[in-house]
């Protein structure tokens, strides 16, 4: 290797430990000012007192002697009252720094975890589209910093810091002290902390290393089996299917896995380790010695032996710490982390608002897709290849297909979810990232908030939050009117039993909830209102009366239904029919029946289930339960 390659990779470790103590500080600096201003005085008395301790307990010793002469009163005893007031003023001003430094810390490392949480959602949310949250490394990027999280690491950062900055600064102050004893004793002491603490620093870092990278991965998968075991989601199949053991084992042995990758990355060679070690002990033994020795000779007299023996043991803060060294480790990883994420956020230029008629409005939005191409990340073939679609402003369109024929896709496109690899999406002639303001949409996999009502309702368009009158017509649009009746709390209801006063709701429910959500948005002047198949879990009749009742309602807006169903969307102006990434037919239902084509081979296979789904009887309440 030549010498500019073997400094280049001497300078990376020192670069990258840079790069942590700057963004570390940084986020701490940013978490509140005024705050590390008063922290770092505190950590500077709570590390210096120390040393003035134990000059001023050599200094009563020294004086003792007079004192007990001539007395404290007289002036042979004044130097050992002066001495004696010095140590217990340190002392004193010791345990309130200590005391005032603690608390200051809990304050600190709250602000601190919410400055890294806030540098988190920035990252994670500074895409309007979904591709960086498809990215595994972006997972494997934000596991430590959850992980850090749970195991409260982010709300201990200044607190280890303190720990680790107050001993440092006590094992400075034994070497000043030692320097007056002979110049080689601190240095041969600091030397052999040194390099025991090096070994401590090098498997501390390679274990946090594996964590952050490597161990990443494994432990992502360890916490899902975990949630598997604890969360709702998978708790009755566990049960009927008799999973719980096989759940257990898988995770007990993805956490060893992941823990036994971490603990080989820490551990140090023996010969290093047993080197550093008695290198330790025979500079210990040599400073002692010559300790001793001079104690002996008379060189060195009582008092100023009882203060270099406390130096001595001092100096130990210059090696290991333990615990707050390790946490501190993992808090400089995690700032390092969220630094990069940061970084890597691209920067938002300033835009024009997003469309927003004002509130009530309900002009439709136009719609075009011209030339679309698109194709997963990963995958050979586009799921979209040369799309192509207008839709007039106010029309109801329905798209159908067969699975995997590229409808979710076409949705995400649409809202500006992803963007084309190549062509143009416009809507209102905009892009969709800036038309938002004039989308509301109701995915197949809608987000059931546990938060409440009002939140889950409102989220349509936030302007409502503090309009009851137009929450209630949202909802009660929705055929949800007596829901909110039910409800022990009201509008307030968290919608989740994990909360005192919540409420769990049924699949019915939640559908009438998010139609009312979707109304919300029109209320507030959203012009495209896109139902992606939200319905899928209901039976066909249910199906067919809420998508009736959503055209209904949103008369004037542009509306896209997709269903599998071909019973429940034949009354929309327009249907399309999606196959190989394009538009295979389009017309209304009368005249794809009429041509024959594929639509019409669809609709002959489900004819059967279309004849029970016909609403002929009386009216059923949308989305019952």
């Amino acid at each position: 290797m030549s010498a500019s390659a073997q400094g280049a990779a001497m300078a990376t470790p020192r670069l990258s430990s840079l790069r942590r103590w700057r963004a570390l500080l940084g986020f701490l600096w940013q978490a509140g000012r005024g705050r590390m201003v008063l922290y770092t005085v505190l950590v500077l008395l709570a590390g210096l007192l120390p040393t003035g301790v134990i000059l001023a307990m050599g200094a009563l010793v020294r004086a003792i002697p007079a004192a007990v002469e001539h007395g404290l009163l007289a002036p042979g005893g004044r130097p050992a009252l002066a001495a004696l007031a010095a140590l217990v003023v340190g002392q004193g001003a010791l345990a309130l720094a200590s005391n005032a430094l603690v608390q200051l810390c809990r304050v600190i490392d709250s602000a601190f975890a919410l400055q890294m949480h806030h540098a988190v959602a920035d990252a994670a949310l500074s895409s309007p589209g979904m591709a960086p949250l498809d990215d595994p490394a972006f997972a494997d990027a934000l596991q430590p910093v959850q992980e850090a999280e749970r195991r409260t690491v982010l709300r201990r950062t200044s607190l280890e810091l303190s720990s680790v900055a107050t001993m440092r600064l006590r094992g400075a102050g034994a070497f000043v002290v030692l320097l007056a004893f002979a110049w080689w004793a601190p240095l041969l002491l600091a030397l052999g902390w040194h390099l025991t603490n090096r070994l401590y620093v090098r498997a501390a870092e390679k274990g946090v290393s594996v964590e952050m990278s490597d161990g990443a991965e494994r432990l992502r998968r360890a916490e899902y089996l975990r949630s598997l075991a604890v969360e709702s989601a998978a708790a009755k199949e566990l049960r009927v299917f008799g999973l719980g053991g096989w759940v257990v084992g898988r995770y007990g042995e993805a956490w060893q896995e992941a823990l036994g990758a971490m603990w080989n990355s820490r551990r140090s060679h023996p010969g290093l380790t047993a080197a550093a070690v008695l290198v330790l002990a025979a500079a210990h033994a040599a400073v002692l010695g010559a300790l001793g020795a001079a104690a002996l000779d008379g060189t060195v007299q009582a008092a100023a032996l009882l203060v270099f023996v406390q130096a001595v043991v001092a100096t130990s803060d210059l090696g290991m710490i333990g615990d707050s060294q390790w946490f501190l480790a993992q808090s400089l990883a995690v700032a390092e982390r969220v630094a990069t994420l940061r970084a890597r956020t691209p920067v938002r230029a300033p835009s024009a608002p997003r469309a927003r008629p004002a509130r009530g409005a309900s002009s439709g939005v136009a719609v075009r897709m011209e030339g679309v191409r698109f194709t997963y990340p990963g995958r050979a073939r586009p799921t979209l290849d040369g799309f192509a679609l207008d839709v007039p402003a106010g029309q109801s369109l329905a798209i159908v297909g067969e699975n995997g024929a590229g409808k979710s896709t076409l949705i995400k496109l649409l809202c500006g979810l992803y963007a084309p690899d190549g062509g143009r999406v416009a809507l209102d002639g905009m892009d969709p990232v800036q038309a938002r303001g004039r989308i509301g949409v109701i995915f197949q996999d809608f987000v059931r908030y546990r938060l409440p009502l009002r939140e889950n309702v409102a989220f349509g368009h936030l302007g409502l939050m503090d309009d009851p009158a137009a929450l209630e017509g949202a909802l009660r649009d929705a055929g949800g009117a007596g829901l909110l009746a039910r409800l022990p709390k009201g509008w307030d209801t968290i919608l989740s039993r994990e909360f005192e006063d919540g409420a769990d709701l049924s699949g019915g429910q939640w559908q009438r909830i998010a139609l009312a959500r979707a109304l919300a948005a029109v209320r507030g002047g959203a012009g495209l209102l896109i139902l992606d198949e939200p319905t899928a879990a209901l039976d066909v009749r249910a199906e067919t009366e809420l998508f009736e009742r959503f055209l209904e309602l949103t008369r004037g807006v542009t509306t896209i239904l997709v269903s599998h169903r071909l019973s429940s969307v034949r009354r929309a102006d327009r249907i399309v029919v999606v196959e190989g990434g394009r538009v295979a037919e389009d017309g209304t239902h009368d005249e794809l029946m009429a041509a024959g084509g594929l639509y019409a081979r669809m609709y002959a296979l489900q004819a059967d289930r279309f004849a029970q789904a016909e609403p002929v009887l009386e009216p059923v309440e949308v989305c019952d339960a």
